[in-house]
Order: C-alpha cells, then structure tokens, then sequence
C-alpha cells in the first residue's frame, strides 16, 4: 500500500505532473496522444482491457487520461488508483492486493498495469466482480500479451460493463502519426519521410532517439531496447532463448517468401510443432502477424497453404543484423510489411486477440504461380 500512495503522485497537490512517466511525456520531442479510451467510457462499472507490444505507450497513454479526467472532467485524484502488477506471485497476494485498495480508497477508477504476470489473473477479477468488490468500479487491465488477456477476457462474460468493445489495442505509430512527430519538429524534407519511417518505424523511444540524433541517426541505434520488447515473451513462457534466435534468424533468412510451417522449421533443430509455439509468442507479443492463404474457391482460410510472417513494425527488419543473424531486411520488404501491418490496423475486427491468426488479412497464390500479396 506504501507503493500505491508512491505511484499515484496525483494525490498529492500539484503532484500530477511530478508522475515520472508523465514528466517525461512532457518533456519530450514527442507530440504523441493516443487515446484507447475515452473519458466517458471510464464512467462506466466495466472491465477494459488494453494491450501491445511493450514500449508501445501503452503506460503514457493511461497516464494522459489520468491527467485529462482530472485536469478537464474534474474527478477527484483520489477517485484514481494505478497499481502494478509485476511484484505479484501469487493469486492470493493478487485478490489481498487488490480487496485492500478497495477497502481503502474505493477507487473509481482502478487502473492495474502489467496484469498479465500474474497467472490466472482473470480469476481474482471475475471473484471480485461476482462478490460485489468491483461493482462500481472501472478497471483497465493492461499488458503485452494477448495470450492471458484473451483467455481472461473470454471468462468475463456477462461481466465486461456497457463499454462497446471493451478490448483495445495500441501499436506503434502508423507512417501517417509518425510524419505527425517530424512536422511537429520542424522537419520539412517531406520526400526523405517514408524512407526514415521504414528504418526507425513507430515506437515511441525509437522516434525520440532519431529526433535527437539528428544526422546522427543510425537505424542499430536504441536497438538494444528491443532485446527486451522482443524477447519478454519468450522469457516469461520459459522459451529457449538459443531457439528463439534460431527462429528469428530463419525469419530474417526467408524474408517476405510465403512457406508452410514445415519449410519454415526444415533449416532448424526443432520440429514444426515447437517451431510455431515461438512464431505464435511473437504473435501474441502483438510483434510479428502470420498471413495465412485464403482459399477462394471455398471462401475460407486455406491452413496449411503457405503463410507470410510479417513484422509490424519496419524497424523489426534490423533485428537479424542486431542479434547477428542474418543481414538487415532490405527496403523492399519494409514496405511490404508496411502496407500489411496497415492493412492489419484499419482492417482486422479482433485484434485484440493477437497477430498469430488475422481473420480479416490474408495471402493468395493460384496454382498457376500468381501471386496477391494482401487479400481482405
């Protein structure tokens, strides 16, 4: 509970903007203000979730709606509590964590960061909303994965509140909001733009640290940030991390060429199987989307045609070379899975539930050898 009055500096006066991540937001070269929910959403008993890839916002963004329900909507700070999961083991410590806010400050708005390392989570939040503990509370439930998210979020039936599409999803910025941050610095070679974007992409750090680079840039720089964005999943599945950079290395070997799981796992020393359990963690770590066939003929996905792996982010085509793999991927294919990971964000009605399987976005190749690279 000593943590809970640390974090939650807004409670203090003039403390709102002593908040570390919201001091930094302000400071920064950076112009950038999502908003996955909307100040009157969080009026409402309900449980939200949102999720991305780490380093995505996800925090910012949550704290920037703090800031706004109290700065412009009048809440009283205390009606906001944000709690982090990440020192949590165990379901008990979870629901005493938990019962122990509520018990105290009977928060309005409760806000729980990083649920997914605790495991089981949804079981706490579905006893909690049963009894009465939660009844007229909002919370949001963030985290990186869609694995535990969506398993949790589909044993909340019936108790998600009147929040139309109570899941959301925030990836790195698109082309469009990352010119946003160049003119907003007063970058004016607009023709140099998209070659820029294909080597820095759109997460956060990895645009702030180019606007301070200046010509400076090199597109390895920050690289050793994504060590962690990527490999956090692997870790907290207990995947080999020796494998992993098997698979990320194949990834960089086979670029946009469409392969079966089998091709794919033919170059490495584990089996199909266990080849896609690391394909679908990166998937569910809103990082690399599967583009399965579509079968026209039939009007359904064509599983075991060929499939496209796509980074959603272009920045991600550096990894091989950052982690000694293979060469960076070359422009051509940046674009590729640019247009693809658009096609993705405007497109796919389930998002949330990660990009091992899009339902909306798929490839198509004839028997003929012709080819569409992005089928909706």
């Amino acid at each position: 509970i000593m943590a809970i009055t640390i974090e939650n500096t807004w409670w203090n006066e003039g403390g709102l903007w002593e908040d570390s991540d919201l001091k930094r937001g302000k400071l920064s070269l950076l112009h950038y203000r999502p908003e996955p929910f909307s100040p009157e959403e969080c009026t409402k008993a309900s449980v939200l979730t949102l999720r991305g890839p780490r380093r995505a916002g996800k925090t910012v963004a949550l704290k920037l709606l703090v800031a706004k329900l109290i700065e412009k909507k009048g809440w009283l700070p205390q009606q906001i509590v944000w709690t982090v999961f990440d020192t949590m083991r165990t379901l008990s410590q979870a629901e005493e964590h938990l019962c122990e806010i509520q018990k105290r400050y009977s928060p309005r708005l409760l806000i729980v960061d990083e649920i997914t390392t605790v495991l089981g989570w949804q079981r706490v939040i579905k006893k909690l909303r049963d009894d009465g503990t939660f009844s007229q509370t909002c919370l949001i439930l963030t985290g990186s994965s869609a694995y535990d998210l969506k398993s949790g979020a589909e044993r909340m039936a019936g108790r998600r509140g009147d929040v139309e599409h109570p899941d959301r999803v925030l990836l790195p910025m698109s082309y469009l909001e990352f010119c946003k941050q160049l003119e907003h610095n007063g970058l004016t070679e607009t023709k140099d733009w998209p070659t820029k974007f294909l080597e820095v992409g759109g997460f956060p750090f990895r645009i702030e640290n180019f606007l301070k680079a200046k010509t400076k840039w090199n597109p390895l720089n920050a690289f050793q940030v994504f060590d962690d964005v990527v490999f956090y999943e692997f870790n907290r599945r207990k995947l080999d991390r020796n494998i992993a950079l098997e698979i990320l290395g194949r990834l960089t070997a086979i670029g946009n060429t469409a392969v079966s799981y089998e091709s794919f796992s033919k170059a490495l020393s584990v089996a199909k199987d266990t080849a896609r359990k690391y394909l679908d963690a990166l998937g569910d770590a809103f990082l690399l989307a599967t583009i399965f066939s579509y079968d026209t003929g039939r009007s359904r996905v064509a599983s075991k045609k060929d499939k496209k792996f796509i980074w959603i982010d272009p920045a991600l085509g550096f990894l091989g070379q950052h982690l000694q793999q293979g060469e960076a991927a070359p422009e051509d294919q940046r674009v590729e899975w640019c247009v693809g990971a658009e096609l993705i964000r405007r497109f796919e009605v389930r998002l949330w539930e990660g990009l091992s399987a899009p339902r909306n976005v798929y490839t198509w190749k004839s028997s003929g050898g012709n080819e569409i690279d992005f089928l909706l």
